[in-house]
């Protein structure tokens, strides 16, 4: 059985009309896809500071320019 929550009131969805058992299904689908969006924001925040991490073995003095310095 599918319940929906809503002002502190829990409905049985399998009781409601074919439109609202639709329109629940594609409310979980979008909040599923929410959820999904969220772990992979997570996973490429993590993999932001492993790759800042990694990229200080790389950093050389050479390779440091004067903030007057400008890309041509």
């Amino acid at each position: 059985m599918y319940r929906y929550t809503y002002e502190d009131k829990v409905y049985d969805v399998s009781k409601l009309s074919l439109e609202g058992v639709a329109c629940f299904k594609l409310l979980a689908d979008v909040q599923e896809r929410i959820d999904n969006f969220g772990n992979e924001v997570t996973i490429a925040q993590a993999s932001a500071v492993a790759l800042h991490q990694k990229m200080q073995e790389y950093l050389e003095d050479s390779a440091i320019v004067e903030d007057n310095e400008t890309e041509e």
